[in-house]
């Protein structure tokens, strides 16, 4: 415990309650430097680490020197000035998690398009954006670098038989060792993600099932091998907005109910949505054109929805969650044009406002799963929320570390989601225009008409 002086005390507790956050002090060879406690999101760890940032240090005459700004450019950290370095010894000033990253000229419409149809080609996007195709090729690496993007298949369970359930699991005496549930958890393929959250539940599990009794079972084989006593409810959810990726292992559960082609494809275009099909081809000992023709086969089943991407590299502090529950159906009901807005509403950031919207039935409610970049985030959607009068109860988690798989950060285009079809058909909203994304810039050749003459030969009609 830090003895802190009068009047280094009495500034320290002025500037804890002016700044509405968790601050500390941190006495180092005789200085008090401030630091204000934040975090960002590891992608790695796929948890919140802590990362304090430097506000300044307070003088033995209770006097504050801030920290001075960094330059935007910088990726130095920032350092105290020179006179108030004690030593050579002293520590260095982190990074704040908020620092600028620059902003290229086309990145949201770029990033749109790549949700959309991650094999889009470039003079597609030139179109689109309305700029020379090497200035947005080149554009398009950088957002790559930038973002870790990764291209995957959005992928529809339910045309290959499976519905998406939600388990959620409070545990009333022990918590069990992350590397426990992970070495249980993640051996049935079914599931697809699971993650430990701070709030009125400490696991979620997001799995596939054919049926209430399949998941049932995967449920209780799950909590006989964990040995812990818990409270768990399942309910299936619908995937009312945005996608939870899916895991290689599901592929394989499916091997034998799809054509050894179908499967393929499969395969490896959720590792890999950019991989050119002649190389799945060679790597299946396929006939010349077999991979692509699946591909197109899939898509026109809806088994394949599309390409889409997941920025893998973003300072986003954590994911939250904003469970609601509806207490008065009627009042839902009539003011549920609202919620479909908030949903498709453009977000501040390069990513969607919502990673996952899920429609819940026991019981009756909404999830919503908010990507939090700086404080103030999550508050302001719940907000949001509640002022539109939906006659719901909602309450607020944290997710903390996501052992198994994860989420799609994309930037989907809302003039193709459910909520805008819901909003034209059942609302009469006046339809948006919607972008092409499945052009092929090509001229398509006009088809003529033939018949045969007597001598089996075509003839132009």
């Amino acid at each position: 415990m830090i003895t802190l002086p009068k009047r280094v005390k009495a500034t320290f507790l002025r500037l804890k309650r002016a700044s509405g956050s968790y601050i500390e002090i941190k006495h180092i060879k005789g200085y008090f430097f401030v630091y204000q406690s934040t975090s960002r999101w590891d992608k790695e760890k796929k948890k919140p680490v802590k990362v304090p940032l430097y506000i300044g240090r307070i003088t033995n005459a209770g006097e504050l020197i801030s920290a001075k700004k960094r330059k935007p450019r910088s990726i130095a950290p920032q350092q105290p000035a020179k006179e108030e370095q004690p030593n050579a010894e002293s520590p260095k000033i982190p990074e704040t998690a908020a620092s600028e990253e620059k902003t290229y000229k086309y990145e949201r419409e770029l990033l749109r398009a790549l949700s959309m149809n991650g094999r889009i080609s470039v003079p597609v996007l030139s179109k689109i954006v309305g700029a020379k195709e090497a200035t947005v090729a080149a554009q398009v690496k950088k957002l790559e670098k930038k973002y870790g993007i990764k291209y995957i298949a959005e992928i529809d369970t339910t045309k290959l038989g499976y519905i998406q359930f939600l388990t959620t699991i409070k545990f009333l005496d022990t918590m069990p060792k992350v590397s426990e549930l992970i070495d249980i958890i993640s051996k049935d393929a079914r599931v697809q993600m699971f993650f430990l959250a701070q709030g009125d539940f400490h696991l979620v599990i997001y799995a596939l099932a054919r049926n209430s009794s399949e998941i049932n079972s995967l449920v209780t084989e799950i909590r006989k091998k964990l040995h812990y006593k818990s409270i768990v409810i399942t309910a299936p959810v619908e995937e009312d907005y945005g996608y939870i990726r899916l895991r290689p292992e599901f592929i394989e559960l499916l091997k034998n109910s799809l054509l050894v082609r179908e499967y393929a494809v499969l395969k490896e275009l959720i590792i890999n949505g950019k991989i050119d099909f002649a190389e799945i081809d060679r790597k299946y000992n396929f006939d010349k054109g077999r991979s692509q023709y699946s591909y197109y086969k899939l898509k026109q089943q809806g088994i394949i929805k599309r390409i889409t991407i997941s920025t893998e590299k973003l300072s986003i502090r954590y994911i939250g969650i904003i469970v609601s529950t509806i207490t008065d159906q009627d009042k839902f009901t009539e003011n549920r044009s609202k919620i479909l807005l908030n949903v498709t509403n453009e977000s501040k950031y390069s990513i969607n406002k919502y990673l996952l919207v899920n429609d819940t039935i026991s019981p009756s409610g909404v999830v919503f799963y908010v990507p939090v970049f700086n404080y103030g985030d999550l508050e302001e959607t719940v907000e949001e929320i509640t002022n539109l009068d939906l006659g719901i109860r909602t309450k607020t988690l944290i997710i903390t570390d996501i052992p198994l798989g994860n989420f799609c950060f994309r930037n989907f285009d809302n003039t193709y989601s459910i909520q805008e079809e819901i909003l034209i058909a059942q609302y009469n909203a006046k339809p948006k225009p919607k972008i092409d994304y499945e052009e092929t810039g090509r001229i398509k050749k006009e088809r003529k008409a033939y018949s045969k003459d007597i001598r089996g030969l075509k003839k132009e009609l």
